[in-house]
């Protein structure tokens, strides 16, 4: 239910912006930016609640995305771009399934493994869009 709340403020936030892509992606990119993880620095659930809050924002901002150039507000090239973008978001909801596990029953090898792919699927995304003309977070 929160995650709902957070979502729909989210994108009633970004549905106020000037532009399409305005300050307030821009803002969110300390919340995106959830870094790595190893055996010295576990992935705790606080951790795991990082992660999906960033990746929640990094959809919130596709979705923006997605919007626009339904609209027609940005270049038709777009839907190209976000083509080749939702190739990594599909993968996102399985990993994610998979650190859930791993963080309930404390398996740190494969979370570790697990919380770095994310990590890397959610810069990979953020750069994507980025070249596509929508940058996501800072």
């Amino acid at each position: 239910m929160k995650k709902l709340i957070l979502v729909g403020a989210v994108a009633l936030t970004l549905g106020g912006c000037a532009t399409p892509f305005g300050t307030t992606l821009k803002n969110i990119g300390t919340a995106i930016s959830v870094g790595t993880v190893s055996i010295a620095n576990p992935v705790t659930p606080t951790r795991l609640n990082q992660m999906e809050s960033a990746i929640t924002l990094v959809f919130a901002g596709l979705n923006t995305w997605r919007d626009t150039c339904v609209k027609g507000i940005i270049p038709a090239s777009c839907k190209q771009q976000i083509n080749a973008v939702q190739v990594y978001t599909r993968q996102i909801p399985p990993y994610l399934a998979s650190l859930r596990s791993f963080v309930k029953t404390n398996d740190q090898v494969n979370a570790v493994a697990v919380f770095n792919n994310l990590a890397n699927l959610v810069e990979t995304i953020k750069t994507q869009a980025a070249a596509g003309g929508a940058p996501i977070g800072g």
